[in-house]
């Protein structure tokens, strides 16, 4: 079976595969989901070396937080069922709709 390659990533960790399935993220946003996206979100601009050191503990704490709550939710790690592991490049999570 081919593997179907995304269009881009959300955040270069969320791949999506149409802009109707980016759509469906946003529509079908839930308590779980949010804590996902938003730990990704975070997680990717601390990546990109844009806060101070002191912005960067207290993200580091919240990500510690939020990680805590996403597993509360979904025992998989994944933090919503549109979000699945991606087995091809480094990028951790696929959107699929």
């Amino acid at each position: 079976m081919e593997q179907k390659q995304p269009i881009g990533f959300l955040f270069e960790r969320i791949a999506y595969f149409s802009d109707e399935s980016v759509e469906g993220l946003i529509d079908s946003l839930d308590e779980k989901s949010l804590y996902f996206v938003l730990s990704q979100v975070l997680e990717y601009s601390h990546s990109k070396n844009i806060y101070t050191l002191l912005e960067s503990e207290i993200i580091s704490k919240t990500l510690r937080i939020l990680n805590k709550e996403t597993n509360k939710y979904d025992t998989s790690g994944h933090g919503t069922n549109n979000v699945e592991n991606n087995q091809t490049g480094d990028r951790n999570n696929e959107f699929n709709n």
